[in-house]
């Protein structure tokens, strides 16, 4: 009757026990806020639309998920950023959705680098904004502003569009990379950033207004607009996730629970 007893004390000991251990819960690669952190850069960019295995390890990203209304995807769209403190700044966007290559197809950034909230032709003052396209031509627009007036081609700019995988989703897709250089462009501390561009990611995406809206200059009409924050130091390093603590505290108890159970099992016999 004893052993029988000490068994089940023993067996509800390690129930209570098993069930405290934490289960692991989903971990993002991005954060779904209106802010992103830029940090400086550890790993060195080739700005060639692919990724490299550690290439932007040592970026923030944001994402954000889009439906698309063609054929393309259903999946989320990342945007990571990073910059070197002196010289440039670097975008990604990883474009999931769009799992198909066409020339007219376009990404571009927008800097609302006074951070007047307001961005588009007219009443933008110190704005500047870039693209590249699927047959590889890039652009740079300024908006009243120095040092780059008007719009102008710059076959040499470092942007580039690519098609492949990432480690988000198992499809090939458009990754876009961006090299900014700082002396384009009115620096701040935080500056508005969007994302914007035709095709998969069109127009009618990026504003709930939709692609003949007039109120483009009101960045309280988009979805992907956020804050674009320069840090002067390098990405917190973050040692482990979630899962991974989850599962090293699984393995501790269930060895501590072996051991608890084959003490409790000798201290039977040994009665």
């Amino acid at each position: 009757m004893k052993r029988i007893i000490s068994m089940a004390v023993a067996f509800s000991m390690i129930l209570v026990l098993w069930s405290s251990i934490p289960i692991a819960s989903e971990t993002t690669y991005t954060s779904d806020t209106n802010e992103l952190n830029c940090y400086m850069l550890q790993n060195s960019v080739t700005v060639d639309g692919a990724i490299g295995s550690r290439e932007w390890a040592d970026a923030e990203s944001m994402r954000w998920w889009y439906e698309p209304e063609t054929d393309h995807r259903d999946a989320y769209i990342y945007v990571s950023a990073k910059w070197d403190g002196s010289n440039y700044l670097y975008i990604m966007v990883d474009l999931c959705p769009d799992n198909s290559t066409e020339d007219e197809d376009y990404c571009g950034w927008y800097l609302d680098e006074d951070h007047n909230g307001k961005f588009g032709y007219g009443t933008a003052l110190y704005e500047h904004y870039g693209t590249v396209y699927g047959d590889g031509v890039t652009t740079l627009w300024s908006f009243h502003a120095p040092p780059v007036t008007g719009a102008e081609d710059y076959d040499d700019l470092p942007f580039a569009m690519g098609y492949g995988k990432t480690d988000k989703v198992a499809w090939n897709h458009r990754i876009i990379e961006f090299k900014i250089a700082l002396s384009f462009i009115n620096q701040t501390s935080t500056m508005g950033l969007l994302i914007l561009g035709y095709g998969t990611l069109s127009p009618t995406y990026f504003s709930t207004e939709g692609a003949n809206s007039t109120n483009y200059d009101d960045n309280e009409t988009c979805l992907n607009w956020t804050d674009l924050k320069l840090r002067d130091y390098t990405k917190p390093v973050q040692y482990y996730s979630a899962e991974m603590a989850s599962e090293i505290m699984t393995v501790v108890m269930f060895i501590f629970l072996i051991a608890l159970l084959m003490s409790i099992l000798f201290y039977i016999k040994t009665r």
